[in-house]
Formats: C-alpha cells, structure tokens, sequence
C-alpha cells in the first residue's frame, strides 16, 4: 500500500481532526502518501502532514451569503445537492491519481458519495469511519443547521441521511466505529464493522506527579446540556457534602473549561444547589493544555447518560492516559461504565451515595499529598498508537485482498 486517498467533512471538531490526523501522521510515518480532501471551512489550526485540499461549498458572506446558505441546504435536503457537488469536484481533482485505497471519516454523509464513486472508478477499496451516527443522538446534535432545528424538519432531515449513508455504507468494503455500541449497530447494515476506539495519545497523556492547592474537580470540553448530559445528580451529591461540611468549602472548586455560550445554563444549576461559590467557569482551552489541567486536577468529571448510547467521549481516555480519577455521572451500565471500571480508572454510576463516597475518598487522598492519582490497568490498549496500530494493519489487508 503506497497512497490513500482520505475525504472527511469539514475539520470543524478538534476531536475528529485528532482521530484522522493522527492515523494521516502514522501513515506518512510509514512511507504511505497521503492526499486528503475536505470542505473548506475554516483556517486549520494544526499542521496536516498531506496533500491536503480543501473544497469550498459556501463562497458569499453578509445577506448574500444567507441566501446562498439556505438554497444549497434546501436543495441538498431535497436532491442532495451538497455530496453531488463535491462527488463531481472530487472526481475532477482524482482523475489522473492512483490510489491504493479510499479512507472516508465522516459524522454526517459527506464525504460518502464522493468516496464511494472514486473507489469504484479506480477498482480500489473504500473503507468508512463512522465517528458517531445519527440514530444515537438528539436532532439538535445530529445536525446543528439552524435549518433543521426545526423539530419536523430536523426529524425529516435526519431520515433522509440515514437512507443516503446506508446505501452507502452496504456497498463499502469495511467500515469502523468508535465503541461496541455503533459497531453492533452497524453490522446491522454492513457485516464488516471493526471497532477503532478513539483512545490518547501516550506522548501527550501520561502522569506526572503534579500538586494543587485547590481540590478540583474538573470538566473540559463541550457540554451539550442537561437532555444528554445531566449534572443534577452531581450538583445533588456536592450539596449535601457542602451542607453536611463533610469538605472544607474554601479547599474546593468545581472548574469547568466549557463554551462561554452555555456558562448560564451551569450558574443556574449551581444556584440552584446552591454551590455557585465553587464553581468556577472558563472558556474553552487549546488542546496544548489539557494535559497539564488534567494533572493539576483531583477528579476528571465526566457526565453521561443511561439513555444515551455509544457515545465514548475522549475525555475518558485523556483522564484515563494522564492516570487521574474518574467520576462519570449517570453512567450505571455500558461500555463506557465498563471501560472505567475493567481499567480501575475511577468510578461510573448513577448513585448519589456513590458519588458523595469517592468524592470524598479522593479528597482524603488530596488531603495528604495535595494530589490524586488513579492506579489505572490495562490503559495502553486505549492508546491512539495502539487503535491506529489495528487500523494500519486492517487497511493493508483490505489492499492485498
């Protein structure tokens, strides 16, 4: 296998720019030749060791703009004009390329059509990363297109890109996914699904001793609100461990490194509770310093959802990498409950009792050393290194079959 051909959405999320920028970085590391299309959506903040191209799909700003913006999504709801634009540019732009094979990441379904058609004309293998699908999340989160936040439509939209990627997907040669969950699911559609955890990166994630002045329980990244990911049970348990001075209060924080957008939705609940005098709010950070809040803090907060399924957030793996504790809220069952219990990472239930006990476990811990640490098990397996490994090896046999 000498050059892949590798066509994503738009790198508009740091956390799917990781998963393939990572596996584009492994296989120029191997002397494979990487060219990778996406729509142009913004400047990218990192360096892509690729051909790279980006195709533009949106061209006008100010009113323009919006009128351009609503007829091309009206008309890729109704005749998919979005993924035949870009299968007929992307076609254009490979017609004198040779590939070994065609890699699509995508969460929605460009991409898809495009890839599909480019490794039918060259006779080459097509496989599919399905980072998230459709049929796991609420409608606002499938699609965050003003458009089709319209209930009716959104359910319409929904629907109809279901059908698109499944004609898709049934016709590639493999395809992977990022837990069990979507795996089962999607064997459903096409019997060879693998699974390629998201997982850390070793070289970025790893403990260090590291020592606070301030027990922090701390949660980074995006927060889709209380439908998907509740914090009352976690505001339930710190009231009664504030009211009951189980915690010296001027010794805790609850930090969160979150959109400024959605800070109002989190003051309400902590007042509420009435714990809005520990709780601290920050904008999001650069991935560059996640690692080093991590090791400062005293437990990784992660918040879930029995109801919500297959979603395995990377911040379980980055916590789980840096070695800190784990407390994964509303979590009772399921891959990610089993994760963090089978690596002795922390703690995932839906039990208010639970939670109070290894907060307070922890902060015992802190008491003595100023710091946490979990006694992990078994991480490395979660390592990108380690996925990405699998993935190479996967792809290079689909190239000889």
């Amino acid at each position: 296998m000498k050059k892949i051909l590798i066509i994503t959405d738009a790198l508009t999320q740091p956390l799917y720019n990781v998963r393939v920028n990572f596996l584009c970085n492994s296989l120029v590391e191997q002397g494979i030749k990487v060219t990778w299309i996406s729509e142009k959506y913004q400047d990218i903040p990192f360096k892509i060791n690729a051909d790279f191209i980006q195709i533009p799909f949106y061209k006008h700003k100010g009113i323009i703009g919006k009128i351009e913006w609503v007829i091309k999504n009206v008309c890729s709801l109704c005749c998919d004009y979005k993924n035949n634009y870009f299968t007929k540019k992307i076609l254009s732009l490979t017609k004198d390329a040779n590939f070994d094979l065609v890699f699509c990441s995508t969460f929605h379904t460009f991409g898809l059509k495009s890839a599909y058609y480019v490794a039918k004309k060259k006779n080459i293998p097509l496989h599919i990363d399905l980072r998230d699908i459709a049929e796991q999340c609420d409608i606002n989160v499938y699609n965050k297109s003003k458009l089709s936040r319209l209930d009716v439509i959104g359910t319409i939209y929904r629907k109809i890109n279901i059908n698109r990627r499944n004609k898709i997907l049934k016709l590639a040669d493999s395809i992977s996914s990022v837990s069990q969950w979507h795996v089962d699911y999607i064997k459903q559609i096409n019997p060879n699904t693998l699974l390629i955890y998201n997982g850390f990166d070793n070289q970025e994630f790893y403990f260090i001793p590291k020592k606070s002045s301030y027990f922090d329980i701390v949660y980074t990244g995006r927060w889709y609100g209380n439908q998907m990911q509740d914090t009352d049970l976690l505001f339930s348990a710190l009231q009664e461990i504030v009211e009951k001075n189980l915690i010296d209060t001027s010794s805790i924080r609850l930090v969160w490194y979150t959109a400024k957008n959605i800070h109002h939705e989190i003051i309400k609940t902590a007042e509420k509770f009435g714990l809005k005098h520990i709780t601290y709010l920050y904008d999001y950070v650069s991935r560059k310093s996640i690692p080093d809040i991590l090791l400062h803090s005293s437990i990784c907060l992660v918040l879930s959802s029995d109801d919500t399924q297959g979603i395995m957030t990377t911040k379980v793996y980055e916590a789980m990498g840096c070695e800190k504790p784990i407390l994964c809220t509303n979590c009772s069952k399921g891959e990610l409950h089993n994760i963090i219990t089978d690596t002795n990472s922390g703690i995932a239930t839906s039990n208010k009792d639970e939670v109070i006990n290894f907060i307070l476990y922890q902060y015992k811990i802190w008491q003595t050393s100023n710091s946490t640490h979990a006694n992990s098990v078994n991480i490395n397996m979660f390592s990108r290194q380690h996925q990405t490994t699998l993935l190479i090896n996967h792809l290079k046999s689909l190239h000889k079959k």
